[in-house]
């Protein structure tokens, strides 16, 4: 019997050997077989993350908005380039059928990509003050660290969902 294959950990911008002894098998639901495994990572392992996106937050932030929409579009463009791949990822591990994976990864796609749009769209407010002449401006700023927990049922579109306009407005993000 063969050794399925081990993911890492992506934690800080790089994948983290796992030295636990604790492994979660990923199940094709069809054949029942064990066709991944992934770490059964801690709360040490969240917290690292998390440390890791609040470090980057600050500069994230600072970009203008229509910068951190082009990273959306490299990301989106990205998962066309992998379509078929992503697709059949989703058919092994979800058990999906093979035209529902590859809409759902279409589908992601283009919600990044509508997210990106609202970059434009992403302003402050200038609002009439009680005093005459004077106006008051409002920024919108970001929340800081955002996490993500994902459903088995559309975990590819899902982290769209929660990544994108957390991105977009400037905040970091963890997601399990």
């Amino acid at each position: 019997m063969s050794v399925p294959v081990q993911h890492p950990m992506y934690i800080d911008g790089q994948f983290i050997t796992w030295r636990g002894d604790a492994w979660i098998d990923v199940v094709n639901p069809a054949t029942e077989a064990v066709i991944s495994r992934i770490p059964d990572g801690q709360a040490e392992d969240a917290r690292k993350a998390i440390d890791a996106a609040e470090r980057a937050q600050p500069e994230w932030e600072a970009l203008p908005a229509i910068e951190r929409a082009s990273w959306l579009r490299k990301i989106s463009a990205g998962i066309r380039e992998r379509a078929s791949e992503i697709s059949a990822l989703i058919v092994e591990e979800g058990g999906k059928i093979q035209q529902l994976a590859e809409v759902e990864v279409a589908f992601t796609a283009d919600y990044i990509d509508y997210m990106a749009e609202w970059a434009r769209r992403y302003e402050g407010e200038i609002i009439q003050s009680d005093r005459p002449g004077e106006n008051i401006l409002l920024f919108k700023r970001a929340l800081g660290v955002t996490t993500g927990i994902l459903p088995w049922n559309f975990p590819f579109f899902l982290i769209a969902r929660k990544m994108a306009p957390a991105l977009l407005t400037g905040n970091t993000i963890v997601i399990k």
